[in-house]
Formats: C-alpha cells, sequence, structure tokens
C-alpha cells in the first residue's frame, strides 16, 4: 500500500489534473438534464388589400382659371359737343342691350350743317341739270357739262358727312353687355379727338383662360380624343356658395408661356342668352378638365408602390412581388400594368399599405 501511494506520488501533477478533469465533465454530462426544445412560430404581418381589377380610366385634372370676355370695346365720341342726354343706363356696371341709347350729343351745329349742305346740293343739282340740258342741245362743251356732275358728286359727298356727324352725336350700345368705366356726364364737353367716354364688357360671350404644363399638353396630345371641344367644368365661389358653368376648349395659345413654360388654353362658357348671368370678367375660377384616357389599367392607391417599381400580390397567404409600369396618376391614385400581363389577374389582392418587412415569401394576414 505504501509503494503504491509513492508510486502516485512520483505521477506528474499535470496528469493528475487532467484526469481529474476529464473525470467531473464525464459525470457532468452524465447527470445533466436535456434541454426543452422551443419551436417559434412564424410571425404574419397585417395587410390592407384591395382586389385588381383592369378598366379604361380617364381622370379629371383639377386647374385654376381667370374668366376673360371675348369683346371689350371702348365707347368714343366721335363729334364734340356737350352731352345733353344720358341714357338710364350708362352708368358703371349698368346691363344695356344692343342699339340701346348710351348718351347724345347737342346736334344743333350738326342739324345747321346739313340744312346748308343740302341747299347747296339742291342748288347744283339744278345747274347740273340746266348743263346737261344746254350740252344736248350744243350749247355747251362736254367738259362743262362734266364740271357740273363733277361738283354736284362732290357736293353730295359732303352732305354724307354732315348726315354722319348728325346721327355720331347719338351714341348707341354696339351690343349686349355691361357699361364699365364711365367718363362722360351730363353737360360734359366732349373734344372731336376720340374722347373715350366709356367701355362695354359682352357677358354673354365670355372664355375662361388657363395655363396646363408640356406634360399635360403633351398627354392631351396622345389622346384618341381632341384638344378642341374638350368639356371642361367651371366653378366659381362666391362666399359659400358655388356656381358651376359648362364650358369647352375653343382655341390653344399661339406660343409657350415664358414664365411657366406651360401653353394657355382658352374655353368659351356656355350661358344663357335670354338671362343675365353673375359671372364677370377677371373672376378666378376653378376648373376641372377630362385627362387622357388609360386603357386596360389598374388604379391602386399611391401606397400600394413600393419604390415605384413593383407591388405586392397576396397568394396562400404570402407575398408575391410583381413587377409593375406607372402609366399615369388619377389625384392620390397611381394608374398601373404589371410588367408581364399574366402576374395580375382581376380580383388578386394587391397590398395597399407601405409594409417595412414587405418582401417575397412573407406571411401575411389580411385584415
Amino acid at each position: 500500500m505504501k509503494e503504491y501511494i509513492n508510486r502516485i506520488k512520483r505521477v506528474n501533477p499535470i496528469v493528475l489534473l487532467l484526469v481529474g478533469t476529464f473525470l467531473v465533465i464525464s459525470f457532468l454530462r452524465a447527470t445533466k438534464e436535456e434541454p426543452e426544445i422551443l419551436v417559434i412560430e412564424e410571425k404574419s404581418w397585417p395587410v390592407s388589400v384591395i382586389e385588381a381589377q383592369y378598366g379604361d380610366i380617364q381622370p379629371t385634372v383639377a386647374l385654376f382659371g381667370e374668366v376673360i370676355t371675348s369683346r371689350r370695346s371702348e365707347l368714343r365720341a366721335l363729334v364734340g359737343g356737350q352731352v345733353i342726354k344720358v341714357g338710364d343706363n350708362f352708368k358703371e356696371g349698368a346691363v344695356v342691350k344692343k342699339g340701346e341709347l348710351l348718351l347724345r350729343i347737342d346736334d344743333f351745329e350738326y342739324r345747321n350743317s346739313v340744312t346748308e349742305e343740302t341747299a347747296k346740293l339742291d342748288v347744283m343739282t339744278r345747274d347740273f341739270e340746266r348743263a346737261d340740258e344746254l350740252f344736248k342741245q350744243g350749247s355747251i362743251s362736254e367738259q362743262f357739262r362734266d364740271n357740273a356732275l363733277l361738283e354736284k358728286t362732290q357736293q353730295e359727298l359732303v352732305l354724307s358727312e354732315s348726315e354722319k356727324d348728325l346721327r355720331d352725336t347719338e351714341l348707341f350700345a354696339p351690343f349686349d353687355g355691361v357699361i364699365n368705366d364711365v367718363q362722360a356726364t351730363l353737360g360734359k364737353q366732349v373734344s372731336t379727338f376720340n374722347d373715350k367716354i366709356g367701355e362695354i364688357i359682352d357677358i354673354k360671350n365670355m372664355e375662361v383662360r388657363f395655363s396646363i404644363s408640356k406634360s399635360q399638353y403633351g398627354r392631351l396630345l396622345e389622346d384618341e380624343n381632341e384638344i378642341l371641344g374638350r368639356a371642361i367644368e367651371v366653378r366659381w365661389t362666391v362666399g359659400q356658395k358655388d356656381l358651376i358653368f359648362d364650358a369647352s376648349i375653343s382655341r390653344v395659345g399661339a406660343e409657350i408661356t415664358s414664365n411657366t413654360g406651360g401653353v394657355n388654353i382658352f374655353a368659351t362658357i356656355e350661358m344663357d342668352k335670354e338671362q343675365e348671368t353673375p359671372l364677370r370678367p377677371g373672376a378666378f375660377v376653378r376648373l376641372r378638365m377630362p385627362d387622357k384616357k388609360y386603357v386596360s389599367v389598374i388604379r391602386i392607391p399611391e401606397t400600394a408602390v413600393f419604390n415605384d417599381e413593383y407591388i405586392y400580390i397576396v397568394k396562400d397567404q404570402r407575398l408575391k412581388k410583381v413587377g409593375i409600369a406607372i402609366s399615369g396618376y388619377d389625384q392620390s391614385n397611381v394608374l398601373i400594368k404589371p410588367i408581364e400581363e399574366l402576374m395580375v389577374q382581376n380580383g388578386d389582392l394587391i397590398v395597399t399599405n407601405q409594409l417595412r418587412e414587405a418582401g417575397e415569401g412573407v406571411k401575411v394576414d389580411i385584415l
């Protein structure tokens, strides 16, 4: 026994340490409990969806414009004199009818002129008749008779001018409209230098002028329907009330506007010729114009598009990535077509909310 203990003492301590460690590890392995295996359930993400539906869609473009009149005429005095009568409706904002008297200038001198020139014409007419009779008798030359005819003709022109001046002492409305910028009053002396005494604005032939961008103009050119004749809705907000008028595009501006780079468009507003309209030139209005018609597209919210390149559809509760091309926009919606036509069918469920964890094969729950 003693000899056995001595042999153990002679053994290297490192070897003893290694053997002891091995024995301890073996004991721990033999006595340890097996850990419970945890099964982690796959997470499912909630999503909102809409059904894919192909269709022909024509969006509406919201624009702003200004009402203008197609006719605006300055009223001017064509003869000089004192204003002795003013029409009942010759005042700011009054509505007048075509041919209505606006004002009258004192015609005393002009009537006298007509009387005088008429008398002169009577004399020259008789002179010509005598000269013609004498010429036929051979008593005078043909030149003498022609001079008498020339004087008579010249006097007829002078009389015509006098009669015109007499007519011009009365100023009538050239068309139905509203009087504006009145500068003549009863008793005022107007000169013969075409003094402006006011203006008349046609309110039954009004237009709306608005501008569209080059891209919008390009889309209209691509559309199957022509630009001219395209229907426009005109909305004028007055207080709490909206007045709505129909209009149609009548012409396109001749050049690109330098400040906006857009194109001016003019649309004729449809008016009831028998009733006075409250609309006036200068009104700021909102417009709704049909845009280009898109054929066989899907309309989805902007939130359904990822990086402007693809969408996700739900197949068997999992996401499927589909590449798309954006055809256009309809307010807050996007008009798309799949790059591969068969990738999206009518009735497929398209994810509409932006999901950070979105990816091919991700499990989802439809809300």
